[in-house]
């Protein structure tokens, strides 16, 4: 056989028509043309043509005169294996290697093109994946979705998932056949991964931590089962990727969900509560009401009120123990209490034990609420119970201020806690004033508090006396103090005017 046609050989390795003789074909070829009497090509040790093709393992050893070839190069590891040549120079071998190499970058193209084909099909599996759980927001039915695509994919006879908050407390949420591990596999599986032929359990790293591992078990084969290839266990991790995303996408769109509904629920418990304010203060002959109350947060634990009792009038105002929703609700039982326990007259100091002892019972040990309440008669008397409240302060006509100190524990305290009334009189030009130790505990950029003495100066001061003008003078003082920032706590503020016959 001439020199060309080991080149046409090389030339069809190239080609798309190479054939799965092609080996044996290019080693005949250099038998021939260096007249030996039997080749052999290997690579690595491993034959991947004989000719004749009767020249088997046993014969080869059993016969002498065989010349080893290496080619080196970039076709390192091939390896010819002539018997008794009778020629055999560089032009054979050179074409030889030439014929090699050629079909070596055949068979990668083929690999590369198989790889690049295999690649886009785990994409599309995995877009696929991502289109079928979309808007699935139960764990448990996307874990189940999940495993059903896992068990497709790879033919697994197990597969699982499982989460929790650490490996102890993990449960399957998707589930496929019997678990293939166990409680100390899932430890270190949660912390490691664990990898063998018949498992693989790979953990679910998110952002925060990891939230699961995904365990595969068990592939399917003609025979039984076989071991995890590289490709197995690569798509696997590839899947693993998947189910965090889809798991944090749940978890995340649950929790956005669930703080909608907060912030809704919030908003309306805002809105119930600016209803509990009175929306009109009663028109009592002789008394002009003005109010602002400003919450730290959504719901407010101060309230404050203004009814009528008979020809007189009771004002309170109420300031619970912490923020927030607890506190408010608090504030509106208290609120909701005064008004059904008011009744046929009842003495302010009684009233204040029986509230107190409707809180003791309805509260926890830690909660309390601060309460002042005044009833206002017609004729200017005054009668006041002050429970751990700020001093109620009344600003009299001449610019004078005196103060209604606490008498008595905060309600819910201490359910046998004692009240005492204090009388007094609420004379025309004179303002009482009922506020929260919002306004008072307001600090400046210092951290100097407002202070109960800052009030009373700002209303001893005011020029033109009214309940109108003291709430706005003191309102704005507060703002002047704080330099514009927020306040920290709720901030109540009620005041009365006596006007003048």
């Amino acid at each position: 056989m001439p020199l060309s046609e080991l080149l046409r050989l090389a030339d069809t390795a190239l080609s798309s028509h190479q054939g799965p003789q092609f080996a044996e074909d290019l080693l005949r070829a250099v038998v021939e043309e260096t007249g030996s009497r039997a080749g052999i090509l290997r690579r690595d040790d491993d034959d991947i043509a004989r000719w004749p093709r009767t020249v088997s393992r046993q014969v080869e050893e059993a016969t002498e005169g065989w010349t080893a070839v290496p080619f080196g190069g970039n076709i390192s590891g091939w390896s010819l294996h002539l018997l008794k040549p009778e020629r055999l120079d560089e032009s054979v071998l050179s074409a030889t290697r030439l014929g090699l190499r050629a079909w070596q970058l055949r068979e990668e193209l083929k690999r590369t093109r198989f790889d690049e084909r295999f690649h886009l099909w785990e994409l599309e599996a995995i877009r696929a994946i991502a289109g079928s759980i979309g808007g699935i927001l139960e764990p448990e039915r996307v874990a189940e979705e999940l495993i059903s695509h896992l068990v497709a994919l790879l033919g697994v006879r197990s597969a699982h998932i499982y989460l929790g908050d650490d490996a102890a407390t993990a449960t399957s949420v998707g589930a496929f056949g019997a678990p293939a591990i166990d409680d100390d596999d899932l430890t270190e599986a949660w912390d490691h991964g664990v990898y063998s032929e018949e498992v693989a359990a790979i953990p679910l790293v998110a952002e925060n931590g990891t939230l699961g591992v995904l365990v595969a078990a068990h592939k399917e084969a003609r025979a039984g089962t076989e071991p995890f290839a590289a490709n197995d266990i690569r798509l696997l991790e590839l899947f693993a990727v998947q189910v965090t995303v889809a798991m944090e996408s749940v978890r995340l769109t649950l929790e956005s969900l669930e703080r909608e509904r907060l912030r809704n629920e919030l908003e309306m418990a805002a809105v119930i509560q600016t209803h509990l304010y009175p929306q009109v203060f009663p028109d009592v002959e002789g008394y002009r009401l003005v109010a602002k109350a400003t919450p730290s947060r959504h719901v407010a634990g101060d309230t404050y009120d203004a009814f009528e009792d008979g020809d007189a009038l009771i004002t309170t105002i109420t300031d619970v123990s912490g923020k927030g929703v607890g506190a408010g609700m608090i504030a509106s039982g208290v609120h909701a209490a005064v008004r059904l326990m008011a009744v046929n007259g009842v003495g302010l100091a009684d009233l204040a034990e029986r509230v107190n002892r409707y809180l003791s019972g309805a509260t926890e040990d830690n909660r309390f609420a601060t309460f002042a309440m005044v009833r206002l008669e017609p004729d200017g008397r005054l009668v006041a119970v002050n429970a751990g409240h700020c001093p109620i302060l009344i600003r009299r006509s001449d610019g004078s201020i005196d103060e209604i100190s606490s008498s008595g524990f905060p309600l819910g305290m201490m359910p046998i806690a004692r009240y005492s009334e204090h009388e007094t009189r609420l004379d025309p030009g004179d303002l009482l004033l009922l506020y929260t130790d919002g306004l008072t505990e307001a600090e400046d950029p210092d951290e100097e508090e407002f202070g109960v003495e800052r009030v009373a100066e700002v209303v001893s001061k005011l020029e033109c006396p009214s309940a109108a003008a003291a709430c706005k003078e003191l309102l704005g003082a507060v703002e002047e103090h704080t330099c514009g920032q927020p306040l920290h706590d709720d901030a109540t503020l009620l005041v009365v005017e006596r006007l003048a016959d």
